[in-house]
């Protein structure tokens, strides 16, 4: 079938093409801008991950060498006494606070605290 003269031709579907590209245009861009701020924010933080690791390899680098502000501890003499109690380093911080802990809500159930263990003399 073809169209006969006395119709006239229709703008629809070039209404409807432009619709729908201006519609596109439109997602596209509204989830564009966004997704460009949240890289910028991941991107500043792997930045700054980045630079917290160097200061922390470099301060492990010191304390294995014996240099810096903190040059007169003995990290393994520290492990041995921490050892010689009975305890891991994890142990002695969970019996040994040095602040008061979080109140915890009422539904959680408090983390136990290890109990130290019995001093072995012959070791």
């Amino acid at each position: 079938m073809s169209r006969t003269n006395a119709e006239a031709p229709s703008n629809f579907p070039h209404w409807v093409a432009l619709g729908s590209l201006a519609f596109v245009l439109w997602l596209f861009f509204s989830n564009l801008v966004p997704a460009l701020r949240d890289r910028d924010q991941l991107e500043a933080v792997e930045r700054e991950l980045v630079g917290l690791r160097r200061n922390y390899d470099a301060a492990i680098q010191e304390a294995r060498l014996g240099l810096g502000p903190n040059a007169h501890y003995d990290l393994q003499a520290l492990l041995v006494a921490i050892d010689q109690q009975g305890y891991t380093p994890f142990e002695l911080c969970l019996a040994y606070p040095q602040h008061e802990p979080e109140r915890q809500p009422a539904d959680e159930p408090a983390a136990p605290v290890p109990t130290p263990p019995e001093s072995t003399e012959a070791r």
